[in-house]
Formats: C-alpha cells, structure tokens, sequence
C-alpha cells in the first residue's frame, strides 16, 4: 500500500488561467513543488482521485502559488478549492535523526528508566524548536523535540524514549 503525506491545502484561486494558492504543510516547499512533479488528490479512504502535475510555482510570503498541467482556467481549479495536495512519502529525503510528523504521532513516549509517560497527540511548531504534544493521564505535556530531551525514536515499536532529568514533568 502506498503511504502519502499531506503538504498542503489549496485555498483559493489565483487570476483566471488556473493558478492556485495553498497554504504549505511542509518543511520541503521548494523540492516539493519543482516543475514536472506529481502531486495527488486522495479520497477518505486514501485513494488516489487525481492526480496533477505541476507546470509552475513561486512562493508567495507564507504561501505557495501553484499552476497544474491541465488546469487552465478558474473554473476547473475552482474544483480544486479545499482539498489536500498529497505527496508519496519518501524517506530518502530525510536525513537521520529527521522524522516526518506522522510519523512521530501516537508513538508511547518512556523516560529512559522504563516508566510511561503518555502518548504523542500532535506536534506543534514554535519558532525555535518542534515540540511533541503528550496525552497523560492527567493533562497534555509538551516535550520539546531536540537532542537534549529526546534519546531515542524506535518507528518499528511505535516508542519514543526521552531522557529523564530530575523535575521535567514532576507533575506525573
């Protein structure tokens, strides 16, 4: 089965030849939207309904705007209005030690000394560092992401282990 990530939404039309703006969810914007790349429209179910391949991109401030091939009036991208633009997750493009968000979501997260801390809900951007959203039993925790506090990601056992440091989370 094909796995996709989510890397946008478009929100609207852009003049009358059928350009598009979409708000980015990713971190890879310019690799992402190069000129003959397939991008794809799945259903609920995570199948492929369309597939587009761009013709042209620019970055427009904390958007991207996008021209398809075939899409070449305000009338057909209008039909585009609101979907998710997807992307076939590729790992290669990671660097180690990188994760993509999905990833990281619902993984168990330990302290280094085995006990349960909870259970990844979302993660959230700040302007310095990613920070992981912790569902305990008590309340949500954030745990920033970054070396000091993360030890290790095992994607096979679906764990996130953090080093246990004396007051971090003594709430628990």
């Amino acid at each position: 089965m094909m796995e996709y990530l989510t890397i946008g939404r478009i929100n609207k039309t852009c003049g009358l030849k059928g350009e598009v703006k979409i708000y980015p969810t990713t971190h890879f914007r310019g690799s992402r939207y190069k000129k003959g790349n397939h991008v794809f429209i799945l259903n609920d179910k995570n199948e492929v309904v369309r597939e587009l391949v761009i013709k042209a991109h620019r970055t427009n401030g904390n958007f991207d705007n996008v021209i398809f091939e075939g899409i070449d009036t305000i009338e057909e991208a209008e039909k585009l209005l609101k979907c998710d633009i997807n992307v076939l997750k590729d790992r290669k493009i990671l660097k180690k030690g990188e994760y993509f968000y999905d990833d990281l979501l619902n993984k168990k997260v330990y302290f280094d000394n085995g006990k349960y801390i909870g259970e990844v809900k979302k993660i959230e951007e700040y302007t310095s560092y990613i920070t992981l959203r912790i569902k305990t039993d008590k309340k949500d925790v954030l745990i920033p992401f970054v070396k000091a506090f993360i030890k290790d990601v095992d994607l096979e056992n679906n764990t996130i282990t953090i080093n246990y440091i004396e007051g971090l989370l003594w709430s628990l």
